[in-house]
């Protein structure tokens, strides 16, 4: 099944912030993707971070910095 990447809703940001929150504390996450149930990837880069459902058509949420 393709998805199209919509904007999530406030919920599902809700829980991909949470899942964030966990790779930063602990290095990993339990939470899985709320549209597929697929296992989420965090990355962090030099001006941000993103946090996104390994299936790249699916969800993500970007995250900038100072």
């Amino acid at each position: 099944m393709v998805m199209t990447r919509e904007k999530p809703t406030r919920e599902e940001a809700a829980i991909l912030l949470n899942a964030q929150r966990d790779y930063i504390k602990r290095g990993n996450t339990a939470i899985r993707c709320p549209r597929c149930e697929k296992p989420l990837e965090y990355r962090c880069g030099e001006s941000g971070e993103t946090i996104c459902c390994i299936d790249e058509h699916c969800i993500v949420v970007y995250s900038r910095g100072i």
